[in-house]
């Protein structure tokens, strides 16, 4: 098995299935997959005035396993979020799931096992229900129970947790496993966020059980379209955790894609903007719309401003050819300017940020940017 180098996190909305489905991932990314329902989508209702068929819902495992095998990489971590905070925003299918499902250790388990079909491609994802339900040695139970099917497991765990996870992680960890290690927000240029964090990183030197993930959340929700400065580097984005994992005891690094961590709540209104990669400098720089908040914005004001941008002209230069034709989020925008294609879509925006940030990586990766 490959180790990868890079770990992209993916909540399986429409937009990051299409990108997953659809990018080359290769032996030296493994993308990581939430599912946080028990449908894909759900059963369309019937139209008045017919009368309903009876069906049976498909089960969970015959939904997911044609999307998990269709993704072009070697492995795949796969996970059903018990760290995922529960929101009265969220969808009632939503909640159902993660209450229902993801809450009790052992109707999750077998959810996960029933995904045994791809046994040799999926890595799934095991975490702590102490903070969920208090049940002692959960991480334990739930290794016990899928290594029976699953040759390599993943373990995912965080600041508040780690002192105890790593108690049950260090027993049961085999070499070929991983250690996901969730710094959240917590920001690795701030003096103050590093001393909450030194003691994960202190004890992940001198770890040697399994391979280490380093995951962090790098653009922060708070962050909102219609404040950004249009055509102006996003300041409070660092996105140093790539130069930084290997000083830090990791042997890879995951984040979510060049998106931010999405937090699976409805609603939301239009509110043009776009986060766009500069892989030269390894900053985000952001575009908005105007006070109208109109969708032709996209089109309009951040399309011709993201082709025109400082950004755009240093990857174009740049010997590593970040701007190629197989970077699809660039095609994207072209397209758009070209009116081969509609912009009029705010979670477009979203697969183009992603399908261009995962290209960027990959060619760093390709061109040896991370070789130890």
């Amino acid at each position: 098995m490959s180790i990868p180098t890079y770990i992209p996190v993916f909540r399986l909305r429409q937009e990051e299935k299409k990108v997953l489905t659809s990018f080359e991932f290769g032996t030296d990314i493994f993308p990581y997959v939430e599912i946080f329902k028990e449908f894909e989508r759900l059963p369309p209702k019937p139209k008045s005035g017919k009368p309903k068929k009876a069906r049976e819902p498909k089960h969970f495992n015959e939904i997911y396993i044609p999307t998990l095998n269709s993704i072009r990489s070697e492995k795949v971590f796969v996970d059903l979020p018990v760290h995922l905070n529960q929101s009265r925003n969220m969808k009632k299918e939503v909640l159902e799931f993660l209450r229902g499902v993801v809450g009790q250790r052992k109707i999750r388990t077998e959810y996960l096992l029933s995904l045994s079909y791809l046994r040799d491609k999926i890595i799934p994802v095991i975490s702590t229900y102490s903070q969920l339900t208090g049940e002692p040695n959960s991480i334990k139970l739930q290794e016990a129970d899928l290594r029976v099917v699953f040759p390599i497991v993943a373990f995912r765990t965080s600041e508040k947790t780690f002192t105890n996870d790593m108690n049950q992680i260090s027993s049961v960890g085999q070499e070929d496993d991983f250690l996901i290690v969730d710094l959240e927000d917590y920001c690795l240029s701030d003096k103050d966020d590093m001393a909450t964090i030194q003691f994960m990183i202190d004890y992940l030197k001198g770890f040697d059980k399994c391979h280490v993930v380093l995951l962090r959340n790098c653009i922060y929700n708070s962050i909102k379209n219609f404040e950004l400065e249009h055509g102006g580097r996003i300041e409070v984005i660092d996105n140093g955790l790539m130069n930084k994992y290997d000083r830090m005891g990791a042997d890879c690094f995951a984040d979510y894609a060049g998106i931010k961590k999405d937090k699976i709540e409805g609603g939301g209104g239009i509110s043009p903007g776009f986060i766009f990669y500069d892989a030269v400098q390894n900053k985000f720089y952001g575009y908005k719309g105007s006070e109208a908040r109109e969708l032709a914005d996209f089109e309009n004001i951040i399309v011709p401003a993201v082709l025109r941008s400082d950004a755009a002209a240093r990857m174009q230069s740049d010997e590593l050819e970040y701007l190629s034709v197989d970077n699809k989020g660039w095609k994207m925008i072209e397209n758009i300017w070209d009116k081969i294609e509609s912009g009029k879509n705010q979670a477009k925006f979203k697969r183009i940020s992603m399908e261009h940030y995962l290209h960027c990586i990959r060619t760093k990766i390709q061109d040896g940017y991370f070789v130890l």
